[in-house]
């Protein structure tokens, strides 16, 4: 564990894919699964409450369950803003919790000028109700941010980025266009 704090808890451990550290953050969230999954499939308030998060769209929808996402970061000068594209699923488990899980693609768009590409990205959303009002949410991360940023720096504030992303989650779900979300048919087979 890394950080405890407003209910949220953050951890980190070393991976072979990145020199960067990943990083689990969880929170039970006063809100119902639905709320919960309604915030993650509204992409376009993705910038509203991730953090960083300057730009975030979908690229290409598969099917219901599949679709292709674009975001863009936005990090602190002198260093270049930041940018992935992944392949995201979203699945209903057997015990009936809800994963949105992200594959890094980093080739599947050109790269833009000024603008450095994640070259490894994976992500997991996890929802468990715990009652129909509150949401236990797990959010695993694991990068690398790719450019001249030295890893050692990175991991001394990746706590940060996770956190606030939690954090935010957590206050945006009470909006009231999530209030009285259900979940969408596909995901109730």
């Amino acid at each position: 564990m890394i950080k405890q704090q407003k209910g949220i808890d953050v951890y980190s451990k070393t991976i072979k894919q990145s020199p960067i550290k990943a990083v689990k953050a969880t929170k039970l969230v006063n809100c119902s699964l639905a709320s919960a999954v309604a915030v993650i499939l509204d992409v376009d308030s993705h910038t509203k409450w991730m953090y960083q998060s300057k730009n975030a769209r979908i690229l290409k929808m598969v099917n219901d369950t599949t679709w292709y996402y674009y975001a863009q970061s936005d990090t602190p000068w002198p260093t270049y803003d930041r940018d992935y594209v992944s392949i995201i699923t979203i699945t209903r488990n057997p015990d009936g919790s809800i994963s949105v899980s992200g594959k890094g693609i980093p080739d599947y768009i050109p790269e833009k000028e000024n603008i450095v590409r994640l070259p490894y990205s994976e992500s997991l959303w996890k929802f468990t109700a715990v009652n129909e009002n509150n949401t236990f949410v797990e959010l695993y991360l694991s990068v690398d941010v790719g450019g001249t940023i030295p890893p050692w720096i990175i991991n001394l504030f990746i706590s940060r980025g996770p956190y606030q992303t939690l954090l935010n989650f957590s206050i945006i779900v009470h909006d009231k266009k999530y209030q009285n979300s259900r979940l969408p048919d596909f995901l109730l087979q």
